[in-house]
């Protein structure tokens, strides 16, 4: 693959790092990559990297002609295949150089708070946000990615800087006093609020807790930034605070810190250092980082917007950190942790890589005349806006930092959101638990929730011994509701009655609770999004692809395609398990997200100080698969694992659709060396897992299984124990390498008996669970209420 990088400006500053970084990465994988722009300060990284740099013509007004006849010009002499422009000038001015062009395709990353609407929409976009990928799905655009601005962990971590003491002693530093660190641009968009901000809390903090604020990088408001620092600085008698200007490395200054503050990748850095972090927004956001707010920063982005008193709260954080060592080294080893785990530039570039072969393995793009229309006419009204912006003084330098799309999302996700969540769950609160009911239990800790089964048919009550009341609390915080229906429950007319009686007795249980609804999740395939009234945001989620796995759970596949069908059109919100599944189901203007499965990290946290189960063989070595066995799982994936001289445990209920896939199980299960227990509670898998050394997730890879999300992977992680998994998108999606992935039976054997070899590593036990602790079910319900809270904030027409 050749590839021309095309980053928006070649100064000091995270994007183009990034974009430059990735584009090396890549390069060490094999393929062409060039480097395109104006000469600056980061030209001296691109050739100590080895990259090839091409100078562009000068800038003009954007886009700019000339730029883009020479970029024409590249493609058709180097046969670039992708060019990749770093925020909305040089993606605009990529778009129009392969407008014409087919064997070329332009790829924009958009790393600001916020797109430009006037881009194409039918060009292919990278954010840095899941925040903003949903709501750039939601405005109609085809093609959206999320890559999280990632860092080089070979060239940042601790020590990378070496000596410190001549740095220190270049700007001023005293070793008795504490280092808070913020390397930026000093933009007025975005960043100079919380640099003043940053300023004032270290005069507060003084005498009790003086510090020394040091302050890296360069820009617009320098002069500004300046000024208020001279004056903390006579007021308190001392240098308190220090501007270095830009630094072409900028490391030195992370390795020093004590304390860290920033935002995007400066964030990123810090926390590659193992520093404690407090991420900066706008309107006064101050957020220290820990494992509870790590989700929340998952969805936004190293960024907030919204705060009262920030010179107060800033300085309450800094004191909480300086009077506490110990919290901060636990903070910053967390923050490195959080790093290696899901922002290793490794991961990027092969994240990076599968988008290209996305847009390259996609239909040549044709006339896109809409899209160009729509764009044209969203370039006019930009300009005329910023013609008439500076007319009156009120010009943003920075375009669309200035009104970033989280400023709508990072209040309390709760805020506003406090009424009844009536779930219309996939399958029985009595069922093995699954994704419906981890979730429930999640959103059920901040707010009421109705759990509606799916209806049952007397007869079948009678015949499976079940005996429920129609409504009654299960759990705290969530009612559930039980139907019964006369037989014939998948036959047409019976079909709608029991629809028809599952909604009343569900409007029923929530006159009970005399609470308002706030939303409505729908995740069963054969139900249909019910209507209610009142500004209710609706939710269809589905937990696995409901169509291909029909006939998997014994559905009509027309029946469900219907469902689906109704389901999209009439919800607010679409979600999905993984992305593939969301890009099927999104468009129309609705609200699309992903909605990855989740893991209770606290119910096996203790797995080490468990007894493990006594009905578990245990004399060699255990591996184990928990969950259900039917027709998804890869068969000779296990055949080939029971080969190996350890003991298979499979654990869970049998379900085979056919008398082959039974035959083959009974046989397996038939060895001496595997032992089959069926479904146990929840309650008692910790267990379990203490039995278990190694965990496996043997799929097929059928297409149903593409588009799925195993719970069981992310649940053997937060028992600390390794993983073998199939190699499937949603393992990929995890980007750890936490997880062993196999292509076939042979590797999949040979992976699970490699790491049964390996000796139990502490260390490596700790990152699996924190790793799943980022994954929680809890984290999974701060996302589903931050999409509510989003959607809500839609105007009416467009939900």
């Amino acid at each position: 693959m050749r590839i021309l990088v095309y980053p928006h400006d070649l100064g000091i500053g995270g994007s183009q790092l990034n974009a430059i970084e990735i584009g090396h990465e890549i390069s060490r994988l094999g393929h062409e990559v060039i480097v395109y722009g104006q000469p600056g300060a980061l030209s001296a990284r691109i050739a100590d990297l080895g990259l090839e740099m091409i100078a562009s013509p000068p800038l003009g007004r954007r886009p700019t002609r000339s730029v883009v006849h020479d970029i024409g010009r590249i493609v058709d002499e180097r046969h670039i295949d992708i060019v990749h422009g770093y925020e909305w000038p040089p993606g605009l001015e990529a778009y129009l150089a392969c407008r014409g062009r087919p064997h070329a395709r332009a790829v924009t990353t958009v790393m600001s708070m916020a797109v430009a609407p006037f881009l194409p929409r039918s060009m292919p976009l990278v954010v840095g946000t899941e925040q903003i990928a949903a709501q750039e799905r939601a405005d109609g655009r085809c093609l959206v990615s999320v890559l999280e601005p990632p860092v080089d962990l070979t060239t940042n971590h601790p020590g990378a800087a070496g000596d410190l003491r001549a740095v220190r002693e270049q700007w001023g530093l005293r070793d008795d006093v504490p280092t808070v660190v913020c390397v930026t641009r000093l933009a007025r968009q975005l960043k100079l609020e919380g640099l003043l901000t940053a300023i004032d809390a270290v005069g507060v903090l003084h005498p009790e807790h003086p510090v020394q604020l040091l302050i890296v990088g360069d820009g617009d408001s320098r002069d500004e930034v300046a000024r208020r620092a001279a004056e903390v600085n006579q007021a308190l008698g001392r240098r308190a605070v220090i501007l270095t200007g830009e630094l072409e490395d900028p490391r030195p200054a992370y390795d020093l810190a004590d304390v860290c503050i920033g935002m995007g990748g400066s964030a990123l850095r810090s926390m590659s250092f193992a520093k404690p972090l407090i991420v900066q927004g706008e309107g006064g956001f101050f957020r220290l980082l820990t494992p509870e707010t790590l989700p929340d920063f998952l969805w936004t982005g190293w960024y907030g917007h919204g705060g009262s008193a920030p010179v107060t709260a800033l300085a309450a954080m800094l004191r909480e950190l300086l009077d506490a060592p110990q919290r901060r080294a636990d903070l910053g080893r967390f923050a490195r942790s959080t790093v290696e785990q899901r922002f290793s530039l490794a991961a990027a570039a092969d994240r990076q890589l599968a988008i290209y072969r996305t847009v390259l393995d996609a239909a040549p793009p044709g006339p896109a005349v809409t899209s160009e229309a729509a764009a044209v006419v969203g370039f006019g009204r930009y300009h005329l806006t910023k013609r008439i912006a500076r007319a009156t003084g009120r010009h943003a330098t920075d375009d669309f930092n200035a009104k970033p799309v989280a400023t709508s999302g990072s209040r309390s996700p709760v805020e506003g959101e406090d009424g009844v969540i009536v779930y219309f769950a996939g399958v029985s609160w009595d069922a093995l638990a699954g994704t419906d009911n981890h979730l429930a239990r999640a959103l059920a800790k901040e707010q009421h929730v109705v759990w509606v089964d799916p209806p049952m048919s007397w007869t079948a009550r009678r015949r499976q011994g079940v005996s429920v009341s129609p409504g009654g609390n299960v759990a705290e915080g969530i009612l559930r509701v039980s139907t019964s229906c006369p037989p014939g429950v998948n036959r047409p007319l019976t079909r709608r009655l029991a629809r028809w009686l599952t909604r009343r007795r569900a409007k029923a249980a929530v006159r009970t609770l005399g609470l308002p609804v706030a939303a409505i999740v729908l995740s069963e395939p054969g139900q249909q999004m019910p209507t209610w009234s009142g500004d209710i945001v609706r939710v269809y989620y589905e937990t696995d692809d409901f169509v291909a796995g029909a006939s998997l759970f014994g559905a009509s596949t027309s029946h469900t395609v219907t469902c689906r069908a109704v389901n999209v059109k009439r919800s607010d919100v679409v979600l999905a398990v993984t992305d593939s599944l969301r890009d099927e189901l999104a468009g129309d203007g609705r609200l699309a997200a992903t909605l990855h499965n989740g893991t209770d990290g606290q119910h096996f946290a203790d797995v080490d100080r468990v007894s493990p189960s006594p009905d578990v063989r245990r004399d060699r070595p255990v591996v184990g698969v928990v969950g259900q066995f039917n027709d998804r799982l890869d068969l000779a994936a296990l055949e080939a694992v029971a080969d190996l001289d350890v003991n298979l445990l499979l654990l869970g209920p049998r379900h085979s659709s056919t008398p082959h896939a039974t035959e083959r199980v009974n046989t397996l299960t038939e060895r001496p060396n595997v032992q089959w227990i069926d479904r146990q509670p929840f309650d008692r898998l910790p267990s379990y897992m203490a039995a278990i050394d190694v965990g496996l997730t043997p799929y097929t890879p059928t297409a149903f299984n593409q588009s799925s999300f195993p719970l069981k992977t992310l649940e053997y992680l937060a028992a600390g124990l390794p993983v073998v998994s199939t190699d499937l998108p949603s393992a990929r999606a995890l980007g750890t390498d936490l997880v062993d992935l196999a292509a076939t039976p042979a590797e999949f054997a040979k992976r699970t008996a490699e790491l049964i070899e390996q000796p139990v590593d502490r260390e490596l036990v700790a990152r699996r669970r924190a790793f799943a602790q980022s994954h929680s079910w809890e984290a999974r319900a701060s996302q589903l209420r931050r999409v509510l809270v989003q959607a809500r904030a839609r105007p009416v027409h467009s939900r």
